[in-house]
């Protein structure tokens, strides 16, 4: 029998697709009525937006080398091609993907471990809050997470005897989850060592289960290595960011997190070429964009060398931020978007309940003498390893979570045995491992973030609605959260003036020229509000 349970744990697994998917349907509902965010974009959001809409436009082909990973977006000019620019059908479809993940962690850890592993698995991430939040959201996080964990499933459903189909569509799976997160290729070496492991397959049968799985894996990358030739003259297997995106994590001012570099607009469409533009000016000659990536990746090299112990200590930060149980932000802050779905706010599962069963699971797994959780203990590792070689978001995390779940589920399955079979011993040992996961994810290396760069975003999606004193309220209380908020001081000043506030608006600039004497906008403003002599409304 393929799975322990037969049918039960199949529906089970029907059950559990049918609760997620009813948690993230309510979700996308309530931010669509309540969230000024459901169809306005910031950043990447933004940037994903228009390079569907160029694709529709121009063509599917593109001009140059890949500098994002390009599976998204084309993802998103499929929908636009068949629903428009409607974004409910996006996250309708992205939260049928974050259900289906949830149903295969059923199934696959009923496959590996026990039924209870499986069902506790899927409810985890099924009922985890910041996996349904960015179902709702604009990003390659759902696609991701689908696609590793639809290859891990095809690649484990069976044990490791013949070989299969599944192991082709493996490959390919972890192929095009590598077209949306280029560090899974780091992946790609971890499950072909696994595959070639183990002495009870004849060696010629563990070669073919390897090359089988190579194969389904240039199925997926070889037409865009294909295309980036073609269209670049330069051999690149997914993109020309990798260098640029490790210069970031490894610099004079890296804090283990993204970074604002001072040489970078903090736009993704300007990110490319402002990276190329400074190497040129540091090289004094023209690169290509491999070339571009190259030099980052010698400049990070460079600066690793000259600074290894800091290096070190900056790893083992990453490594904190990693497992904290805050989410880190980047375009959304999750804590923030909360007050928009009460689904979010009724949901407490956080990293740092996960954590700890995670961690139990986790290191357990190269004990269990089945090369299943050996390739599920390879794949999370090099997962982790490969943010940490960069830098930490909460969104790079969310990649993996499925696994972290399945991990997780196998440690709460651990636990209840060691209770029911009177194992008191291996019981304590493991409470107190958890606690040493549970106390790694409430170190703070960082600085809680406030919410005014949130609020500010919120402002501006509200003007872009039309809707001029919901956006002031906005931008009046990021001021309030931050008051040397730069950004938030900008736009209430320009709001405030458009709404012929010049009192309010005399107001905001001076407290803005006094954070920041070197304004332009500020001096001409303060100027010009100054010699109108009368103030025809006031606005505080």
């Amino acid at each position: 029998m393929e799975y322990r349970g037969g049918k039960r744990v199949w529906r089970w697994s029907l059950a559990v697709f049918a609760l997620a998917l009813a948690f993230r349907v309510l979700h996308i509902i309530a931010i669509s009525r309540s969230s000024p965010f459901f169809d306005i974009l910031p950043g990447d959001l933004a940037a994903y937006d228009r390079w569907a809409l160029r694709i529709l436009e121009e063509d599917w082909i593109g001009r140059d080398i890949f500098y994002q990973d390009p599976l998204y977006p084309y993802f998103l000019a499929f929908f636009y091609k068949l629903f428009g620019r409607n974004f409910f059908w996006v996250y309708l479809a992205q939260g049928l993907m974050g259900a289906a993940s949830a149903a295969l962690l059923v199934l696959l850890g009923t496959r590996l471990f026990s039924r209870f592993t499986g069902i506790v698995a899927g409810l985890l991430y099924g009922l985890y809050g910041p996996a349904i939040f960015f179902d709702g959201l604009l990003l390659k996080v759902t696609l991701s997470a689908f696609l590793l964990t639809m290859a891990l499933y095809l690649l484990l459903r069976r044990d490791f005897k013949a070989v299969r189909a599944g192991h082709f569509f493996a490959g390919f799976c972890l192929g095009l989850a590598c077209l949306t997160r280029a560090n899974f290729l780091l992946l790609l070496p971890v499950v072909v060592l696994v595959l070639f492991a183990g002495s009870r397959v004849h060696l010629l049968q563990r070669a073919a289960m390897a090359l089988l799985f190579a194969a389904g894996v240039l199925a997926a990358l070889g037409p865009v290595v294909a295309r980036n030739y073609v269209v670049g003259g330069e051999l690149v297997l997914t993109t020309a960011q990798a260098g640029q995106n490790f210069y970031i994590g490894h610099n004079p001012d890296a804090n283990g997190t993204y970074i604002r570099l001072p040489f970078v607009r903090p736009d993704p469409l300007y990110e490319q070429e402002d990276f190329r533009r400074e190497a040129e000016k540091r090289t004094g000659r023209t690169l290509t964009p491999a070339e571009a990536s190259r030099y980052w990746l010698q400049e990070s090299i460079a600066h690793i060398r000259a600074n290894p112990l800091a290096d070190l200590k900056l790893t083992g930060r990453k490594l904190l931020l990693f497992f904290n149980d805050y989410e880190i932000p980047d375009n959304h802050n999750y804590y923030f978007h909360e007050r928009y779905s009460g689904i979010l706010q009724s949901l407490p599962l956080g990293f740092g309940l996960l954590a700890p069963l995670f961690l139990l699971g986790f290191l357990a797994m190269p004990f269990t003498r089945n090369r299943g959780p050996l390739v599920l203990f390879g794949v999370q590792g090099a997962y982790i390893v490969s943010v940490v070689m960069f830098f930490v978001f909460s969104r790079y995390r969310m990649v993996a979570l499925p696994l972290f779940c399945l991990s997780a589920g196998f440690g709460l399955d651990l636990l209840q045995q060691q209770v029911r079979l009177g194992r008191w011993r291996h019981f304590f040992l493991s409470l107190l491992l958890a606690a040493g996961g549970f106390w790694l994810t409430r170190q703070q290396p960082l600085a809680p973030f406030d919410f005014s760069h949130s609020l500010t975003d919120e402002g501006l999606a509200y003007e872009a609605k039309g809707k001029p004193s919901r956006a002031m309220a906005a931008y009046r209380r990021a001021v309030e959260v931050n008051p040397a908020s730069l950004r938030a001081l900008e736009h209430l000043g320009r709001l405030q003036l458009q709404e012929k506030q010049y009192e309010a608006a005399r107001h905001t600039y001076g407290r803005l020229l006094v954070l920041d004497p070197e304004s332009v906008e500020a001096k001409y403003q303060v100027m010009r509000l100054d010699k109108m002599g009368l103030v025809p409304g006031r606005g505080e």
